[in-house]
């Protein structure tokens, strides 16, 4: 998906890559705060959201999901993995480690920084570099735990939702709650002249809308092979594992293979946002 990206390191058998646009936010963090609290800020800030994104693919691995890689881009973090725990429980999981992980490098940061000599960054006085980087940590936390998608709280309602309403229709309520957000940030952005956050908005509103339009095709591939599908119907019995592929019905156009395996899973995965 990210054909400008460059491995830097590999952890867990997983690929650390940095993409081009991350530059992007280097040039804004070094007009806001210096060049030297910049460079400094932007490494800080890389390595925590690649923390953050370890925190959801330690337990993906641990529930049997393959992560591909980990890319960081100049809006956050995205872990793609071939596939994420379907049953609520280990959603919910996966979704919380990472929040788990800004929240304890929040923590310590502020704590560690409030006990060593360094001068105030420019901008962000009374606050020092370790303290600021203590304070953007819980700002991630903050802001990936509102209930939308695709933020880390999306998945969370999302996994509280589906034992009651199915996977489909806990999908859409999330995912109607991230595109209602982005409209906010949007015009917030708009009459603050924060573009910035016009971009955000309008990332969120889309990778909402792709949520939502990949849960449907999973679901019609479960229920009616590549035919029609039912948005809201009743609640699917609870699986007894995750699956890694379903077998539809027979293929169009007379193809001889009267089975087709598709991987409902596959997608990449936004997280650590600021």
């Amino acid at each position: 998906m990210f054909n400008s990206a460059y491995r830097i390191a590999t952890v867990w058998g997983i690929p650390i890559r940095l993409h081009i646009s991350l530059l992007l936010m280097v040039f804004i963090l070094i007009l806001q705060f210096g060049f030297w609290n910049g460079i400094l800020i932007e490494i800080g800030l890389a390595l925590s959201i690649v923390l953050h994104e370890l925190g959801h693919s330690l337990v993906a691995i641990r529930k049997g999901c393959r992560v591909r890689e980990i890319t960081l881009v100049c809006i956050g973090g995205a872990a793609q993995m071939e596939r994420i725990p379907t049953r609520p429980l280990d959603e919910f999981l996966m979704a919380l480690a990472g929040p788990f992980v800004s929240l304890v490098l929040g923590v310590l940061f502020l704590f560690a920084g409030g006990r060593l000599a360094l001068p105030p960054v420019p901008r962000a006085d009374p606050l020092n570099i370790v303290q600021l980087l203590g304070a953007i940590n819980l700002g991630l936390l903050i802001f990936n735990l509102l209930p939308s998608f695709p933020m880390d709280g999306g998945r969370v309602l999302r996994a509280a939702l589906t034992p009651r309403m199915g996977r489909l229709r806990a999908t859409f309520i999330a995912a109607r709650l991230g595109k209602i957000m982005a409209v906010l940030f949007g015009l917030w952005g708009f009459f603050h002249h924060n573009w910035i956050l016009i971009f955000i908005a309008f990332f969120i509103f889309t990778a909402a809308g792709n949520e939502y339009r990949m849960v449907q095709m999973q679901e019609a591939a479960k229920r009616h092979g590549f035919g029609a599908w039912s948005p809201f119907g009743p609640p699917e019995p609870p699986a007894s594992g995750d699956d890694d592929e379903v077998t539809v019905g027979p293929p169009p156009y007379g193809q001889r293979d009267s089975r087709t395996r598709v991987h409902p899973e596959d997608r990449t995965r936004f997280r650590g946002w600021f």
